[in-house]
């Protein structure tokens, strides 16, 4: 009987569906230099484009430059935004600012514009976002060097941008709905 159950189980261990994911097909990593961003910042003062973009098998990666007013205020509670599927991390490169994460969209209003919209360098950003009064999130100073990671469904509101300089900063979209474009390369960068 023993040996009957242990006949069972190495046989059992030998034809079980193997655990691991196989190596996906080889492809090309996507860089974004200290240098490109610059480019970027110089091409588009104190605008937003997005800067390129590779389809990463299970997700598109899109990178932006996103820039802010020096100066700009927002009353708090007003102009929050939150994207249904897509999450966002910042990388801020120049200038200080007060970022709101966090809390809940009262009424939130879908932007129907938003996906209509082109950016400068050609970009659109098509996943669902939602805006308007929100109550509650954390508040926070960031500035060069700083990251944060907002998942989907984070109300995020820009609520102060420091005078004296433009917040820029550049956004890696992880987008697992592949509604971003693949193989973007902004015209400022080609030719680099």
């Amino acid at each position: 009987m023993r040996q009957g159950i242990l006949a069972v189980v190495t046989v059992l261990m030998v034809v079980r569906p193997s655990a691991q994911t196989p190596l996906p097909p080889p492809t090309q990593a996507l860089d974004l230099t200290a240098a490109d961003v610059q480019t970027m910042i110089k091409a588009y003062p104190g605008g937003n484009a997005e800067i390129k973009s590779i389809d990463a098998g299970k997700h598109v990666v899109d990178f932006w430059l996103e820039q802010r007013k020096a100066g700009l205020t927002t009353p708090a509670g007003t102009g929050g935004i939150a994207h249904a599927e897509i999450t966002e991390i910042y990388y801020i490169v120049q200038g200080k600012a007060t970022l709101v994460t966090g809390g809940r969209l009262i009424e939130p209003k879908l932007n129907e514009n938003l996906p209509k919209t082109e950016f400068p360098g050609g970009g659109k950003f098509p996943t669902p976002t939602y805006g308007g009064r929100f109550e509650g999130g954390r508040s926070r100073t960031v500035g060069p060097g700083d990251v944060i990671v907002v998942p989907p469904g984070t109300v995020h509101q820009w609520a102060s941008v420091d005078p004296g300089q433009t917040l820029a900063y550049f956004i890696a979209r992880i987008d697992p709905e592949h509604k971003q474009a693949a193989g973007v390369l902004n015209a400022a960068l080609r030719g680099k």
